[in-house]
């Protein structure tokens, strides 16, 4: 498999090839090869590029004594930017996939985003915002993160991605209606922003008391979520961002299971080990998204537990599932491992209601496609799932986050 890219202005474009052993770089100053044993660190991070407006994947190769870059932001002639995702996103996979067999305690850091001044002030500014919010109630800190963001959010970039999408996804809703349905979004993302200082308060609810509480539940629910307590074996369980997507993680320790849940950092470090803190309060292990993270929910199931995850986003290197009648690219990862180890798949989701409280709901195990040798179809599966986020949108499009361009 080959990449080429130029990283840097006045940089030569480099030939990329991954050997069976090792990675190879081909360019005007000759040609090195990279030893997969011998390299101690990958870096996998995003950047911003001077001359587009879009960020861009790129990563380190780290030896002893040599270090490669490699990026999705291709600098083509002056200023301009082209984007090589299509082809860079694979080539990674598979230098990460043969990497980690050919060594297994590389040391792997995915940045997300790098940490720039910006991203620093930003970090400490939402931390002391959530400091803030423990000195409100939860309905008070709610209301009024919520009245912050639906006045800042329509003035930031994001805003333009959500109009765009919800126009691409729902092209016969008219001018009032859309603004309406973005003004709930931003709502929306304040108020759950400041749920999370109060995470212990949304935990209290039971199946036994399914009405009572800031969380409640129909019994059908009550039902299931019983008799997902009492199974031992493992299971998948899938939310999207809608309403406060942290609710359907909490439930596991609500009927006494242990969940490991998939998650992906912060831009701001100090955000992110907030938000490891906060999630491990239900949460018994947080398996950190990339190339070690299929082996990790692996061994979770293996033993027993649930694995958590959100799945409603774009990734460029998944597979096609048609979404409000757009195909688009998603991560298969939660089907594939239902089809290799056949465990039940439930799916999540908690509503926001007008009196500040949530219903939670939980559907499955759900009913996947097969092939002629009775394993799950994954492309079927998945299409599947998110047959049931178009349907959970569909009822209320102002809790969920169009700002994320899963439609390209």
């Amino acid at each position: 498999m080959r990449y080429s890219c130029r990283a840097r202005w006045f940089e030569p474009i480099y030939d990329y090839a991954v050997l069976p052993d090792g990675i190879e770089r081909q360019g005007p100053r000759g040609r090195i090869e990279i030893p997969f044993k011998s390299i101690a660190e990958i870096t996998v991070y995003k950047e911003r590029r001077l001359g587009s407006s879009r960020s861009y994947w790129a990563c380190t190769i780290a030896t002893a004594t040599e270090q490669l870059r490699l990026t999705s932001g291709h600098r083509a002639k002056g200023l301009s930017v082209e984007d090589r995702t299509e082809s860079y996103i694979p080539f990674i996979k598979e230098f990460e996939r043969r990497v980690l067999a050919a060594n297994p305690g590389i040391r792997f850091i995915d940045e997300e985003f790098r940490e720039t001044v910006g991203i620093k002030v930003a970090g400490r500014l939402a931390l002391g915002m959530l400091a803030l919010m423990r000195c409100l109630t939860r309905r008070q800190a709610a209301s009024l993160c919520g009245a912050m963001t639906r006045q800042v959010g329509p003035l930031l970039r994001g805003h333009r991605h959500a109009r765009r999408q919800l126009g691409a996804a729902l092209p016969d809703m008219d001018g009032p209606d859309s603004r309406i349905v973005l003004h709930g979004m931003w709502d929306n993302i304040g108020r759950t922003f400041a749920e999370y200082a109060h995470a212990p308060e949304l935990m209290a609810f039971s199946t036994e008391r399914p009405t009572a509480g800031q969380v409640v539940m129909d019994g059908i629910t009550a039902d299931r979520l019983r008799h997902l307590g009492a199974q031992k074996q493992g299971a998948l369980m899938f939310a999207a961002h809608l309403g406060n997507w942290e609710i359907p993680a909490m439930a596991a320790q609500v009927i006494g299971r242990n969940i490991a849940l998939a998650y992906k950092p912060q831009p701001s470090h100090r955000m992110t080990d907030r938000m490891v803190a906060m999630r491990s309060l239900f949460a018994g292990r947080l398996i950190e998204a990339g190339p070690a993270a299929p082996r990790e929910m692996l061994k979770a199931l293996h033993d027993g537990w649930l694995v958590g995850m959100l799945v409603d986003q774009h990734y460029a290197a998944g597979i096609d599932v048609s979404f409000f009648k757009h195909t688009c690219r998603v991560n298969p990862i939660l089907a594939r491992l239902a089809r290799m180890h056949d465990v039940p798949v439930y799916g999540a989701r908690a509503i926001r209601l007008a009196d500040q409280r949530h219903r939670f709901e939980m559907v499955g195990p759900l009913e996947f496609p097969r092939d002629s040798k009775g394993k799950i179809d994954v492309q079927g599966a998945m299409q599947t799932v998110f047959g049931l986020i178009e349907s959970w949108i569909r009822e209320h499009p102002e809790q969920w986050i169009w700002t994320h361009r899963i439609i390209r």
